[in-house]
């Protein structure tokens, strides 16, 4: 296992001079040509709370963060149409919070460190039960930068997948860049990232996860009709065959809840 992660260390180390793959290279602060950090957080509200009650103590962390300057792209995902695995403690929501590995670990000491930050830590736990994880991602492909830089809400899925046995990251990041490559003129899909198991995520549903972002379900369903019409199927099932097995698309509604400023 160590060995695994090691190499999915080093692995990621060598993406920064690819990352940008193509569209904008910039989005809310974060430099697309690096991997950066996203902090995931599956959450459920405590006996008693209300979600105003945790709304009210996340406005009071991003006040924080702009104070402290470690601000965090944040977006909070309702959950559409998902199915939760059925062997592990079930969430509400989820957040993500994405920043660079370095405006992560100054925001982690000061939250953990200072009084104010110990302060809004207790509070924020005394309303919700949330599993933190802290994981590399990727942007292979992003674009409609200006639009979405404007725009608060989109639609999120989520994919987890592990190698088939055989499989090196090297394979599968060639595949990767064939599929960027070859990708359907006028793609629905405004943004494509890739999630690796970081931090906290021992028991994830894979190795890694493919994060697809829509403007709106016109666009999803735009997707999913390319899929089921067109090549999409075929794509899948080649790649389902030849590099990972998948467990399938989740779909989240996501509302944009902090955008630092570029």
């Amino acid at each position: 296992m160590l060995k695994v992660l090691l190499f999915i260390i080093l692995f990621l180390a060598g993406l920064d001079a690819s990352a940008s793959q193509s569209g904008a290279s910039e989005m809310a602060g974060l430099d697309l040509n690096r991997a950066n950090s996203l902090q995931m957080q599956l959450c459920s509200l405590k006996p008693g709370k209300k979600m105003k009650d945790y709304e009210d103590s996340f406005d009071d962390y991003i006040a924080w963060s702009k104070a402290e300057d470690v601000e965090t792209y944040s977006l909070r995902l309702t959950p559409m149409f998902v199915t939760q695995p059925a062997n592990s403690p079930g969430f509400d929501w989820i957040e993500l919070l994405v920043t660079s590995f370095e405006n992560s670990g100054a925001a982690w000491d000061k939250w953990l460190k200072t009084d104010e930050g110990a302060k809004l830590n207790a509070n924020w736990q005394s309303i919700a039960d949330c599993r933190v994880s802290v994981n590399p991602v990727v942007t292979m492909h992003y674009e409609n930068a200006l639009a979405m830089s404007k725009d608060n809400t989109r639609i999120i899925t989520m994919n987890w997948c592990s190698r088939l046995p055989g499989v090196t990251y090297d394979q599968l990041e060639e595949k990767h860049q064939s599929m960027l490559a070859n990708r359907v003129p006028g793609s629905p899909i405004s943004g494509w990232s890739i999630v690796y198991n970081g931090l906290g995520m021992r028991n994830a549903p894979g190795e890694y996860m493919h994060m697809l972002s829509f403007a709106d379900n016109a666009a999803l369903q735009a997707y999913l009709n390319n899929y089921s019409n067109g090549e999409g199927w075929r794509n899948r099932v080649a790649y389902e065959t030849s590099y990972a097995t998948c467990s399938g698309q989740n779909v989240y509604f996501a509302e944009v809840l902090n955008r630092p400023a570029s």
